[in-house]
């Protein structure tokens, strides 16, 4: 955006340059290619007649007369008065202050853009390096359950291979983020990070607020506060009540979940309830009758499924529990 301004402010002073100054007499420039012209013939022998050697005398005079009229000067444009010339000192003077002034405003800007992508990348990579070790954790318990066919256990071993291989990429990339905000150390904080830090805590706490509120509305039901201190196998009646009271709390959650993703069997949507409510993995196996390797087997199984229906889901490795927490 600056370097526009700064060829808009230089064609600025171009042009009052040009208006500051006037043109020359034009008769001085017409008898000077008069006499170039004359002087050719005359030496050539084109014009050797006493009228064309008067004429040429007359033009010497003519153009020695308006020489002097102007000064003597050739040039096509005139230096202006001492007015003129002082307001466009001023003005040049001006230009030059206003150019510097952008130019640093330019550095500083640029450098505290900077300042504030370190400080975002580093932000949002820590919570990618945290679901990250979610999801290896998850993967791991998976590979517990016997009851996985071959496939699926190669599956799992890639998808911890590149887990890993992700991570170590993201430690390196806040290793080189921290060595570069090492310079601003001794810097204060843009104004704009100020307020960006600022606001990011109002939201956390207004998000802390709202995950205590829902946590008290979940956690005071007499339902679920029985199944959090002595699970058991889900009846009829306990599915029911729990999808009411998730879809109360959070809004149709059941709903908006099959609408957004129409291919979950009923199996998938009892595992989403249950994961909205914060049920444990521990949890979760007793309330299925599982194991909890299964309920990480179950959990890698649906992950594939939110991938067929959105390819963009897990691109900065959320975990299921958190994809399906934001539904």
């Amino acid at each position: 955006m600056m370097k526009p301004m700064h060829f808009f402010f230089s064609l600025f002073f171009l042009l009052i340059l040009t208006a500051c100054s006037s043109p020359a007499n034009p008769t001085l420039l017409n008898y000077e290619q008069s006499l170039v012209r004359a002087d050719s013939l005359a030496n050539i022998g084109a014009a050797d007649s006493a009228h064309a050697v008067r004429l040429l005398a007359d033009l010497h005079r003519e153009y020695d007369r308006v020489k002097e009229l102007s000064g003597g000067k050739r040039v096509r444009l005139m230096p202006a008065d001492k007015r003129k010339q002082f307001f466009l000192g001023a003005f040049t003077a001006l230009m030059i202050g206003l150019n510097v002034w952008l130019s640093i405003r330019d550095i500083k800007f640029s450098t505290d853009r900077k300042h504030r992508r370190y400080l975002i990348d580093l932000s949002e990579n820590e919570q990618r390096l945290r679901n990250n070790e979610l999801e290896k954790n998850e993967l791991q318990e998976c590979l517990k359950e016997m009851s996985l066919t071959d496939e699926e256990r190669e599956e799992v071993h890639r998808s911890l291979t590149n887990l890993m291989v992700h991570g170590n990429l993201l430690c390196d990339e806040n290793e080189s983020l921290r060595t570069r905000l090492k310079d601003y150390e001794n810097r204060p904080l843009p104004r704009e990070a100020e307020l960006l830090k600022e606001r990011n805590e109002r939201i956390s706490l207004l998000d802390s607020q709202v995950q205590t509120l829902t946590s008290t509305l979940i956690d005071r039901d007499d339902v679920v506060e029985r199944l959090r201190r002595q699970p058991k196998f889900l009846s009829d009646k306990d599915w029911e009540h729990l999808s009411q009271l998730a879809d109360r709390v959070y809004d149709g959650f059941t709903r908006r979940l099959t609408e957004r993703f129409p291919s979950l069997t009923p199996a998938d949507l009892q595992l989403c309830l249950l994961m909205r409510l914060r049920f444990t993995n521990a949890q979760v196996a007793t309330l299925i009758a599982v194991s909890p390797a299964s309920v990480s087997q179950q959990k890698f199984r649906l992950k594939k499924r939110l991938v067929q229906e959105d390819g963009e889901l897990f691109k900065n490795g959320e975990t299921v529990d958190v994809v399906i927490g934001e539904c």
